[in-house]
């Protein structure tokens, strides 16, 4: 049976959950930060072309530019704890001089992702984790502000664990160096027309190896890479009030309907409708 503990704030969601049999977890990205604290179970983590593989008790950091999924190797049974919040939820306590937030957003995407168990425990944050747990029992107002002082806290412990141990925490990816090359392409180039032909022939590789290649190291698939990165950059664009189908044109969508279609499927909202939320 499978075991779920829930609970949300604005802009903070807590969730503890156990799952007898795990089943693999499609490419997404969200929209807030995501911590996560890896108990137990069989997996990969792949993040922006890196694979992180996880041992119990370590820790998962994400911002909101990176694309990740979660692959399962067995049906060993799978927990684990996460905390989604937006920075809304602190900026009471937001300084010019001291940013809360400066690991989560000044990481090359994909790297330094990973806090090991050592770290971790030795740092205190399992223990901040235990704490946040607990506060999420009882919905008081009480709880409430002790559970943006806990996660500020262990804000503050991860920015220290980054700022003195980079070289521990980074895993040794043995990354084909063609595939890099590839993503770094890909993120610099949304506005072109990129298909595997074309990455074929910009990189001399066959595009049906490049698949297989790009697919054994980053966990996805070239095409629902470019599809994902595009529509991330379209929500940017739109969020600056450019229009919407300049905006299209400029992700490399010369068709509005591929780009609707696209968009739809990976947000849930139309183009249009998501330019009007994030105007109001």
């Amino acid at each position: 049976m499978n075991q779920t503990l829930s609970f949300g704030i604005n802009h903070f969601i807590y969730d503890h959950s156990i799952r007898v049999i795990p089943s693999d977890i499609s490419t997404h990205i969200h929209d807030c930060y995501e911590l996560f604290y890896f108990i137990s179970g069989d997996v990969t983590y792949y993040i922006e072309g890196q694979a992180y593989q996880l041992e119990p008790h370590d820790m998962i950091v994400t911002n909101r530019r990176e694309l990740h999924r979660i692959v399962f190797h067995t049906q060993e049974p799978y927990e684990r704890k996460f905390i989604h919040l937006k920075p809304e939820l602190l900026s009471f306590l937001q300084g010019e001089d001291y940013s809360l937030f400066q690991y989560l957003e000044k990481r090359k995407l994909g790297y330094y992702n990973k806090i090991s168990a050592k770290e971790v425990i030795s740092s205190g944050i399992s223990s901040i984790w235990n704490k946040i747990e607990e506060a999420t029992k009882e919905d008081t107002l009480e709880n409430h502000l002790l559970i943006k002082l806990l996660v500020s806290q262990m804000l503050i412990e991860i920015n220290k664990t980054y700022s003195r141990n980079k070289h521990i925490i980074m895993d040794s990816f043995d990354n084909n160096d063609k595939v890099v090359s590839v993503l770094e392409y890909i993120n610099g180039n949304m506005e072109q027309k990129l298909t595997l032909d074309v990455l074929e022939d910009l990189f001399f590789i066959n595009k049906y190896y490049l698949c297989h290649i790009f697919k054994q190291s980053t966990g996805f698939t070239v095409n629902e890479y470019i599809a994902y990165k595009r529509i991330m950059k379209a929500q940017e664009l739109l969020s600056q009030n450019i229009p919407v189908l300049e905006v299209a044109d400029l992700v490399g969508y010369g068709d509005y309907s591929n780009f609707y279609k696209s968009f739809k499927r990976i947000t849930g909202s139309s183009p249009k409708k998501y330019e009007k939320q994030k105007r109001l």
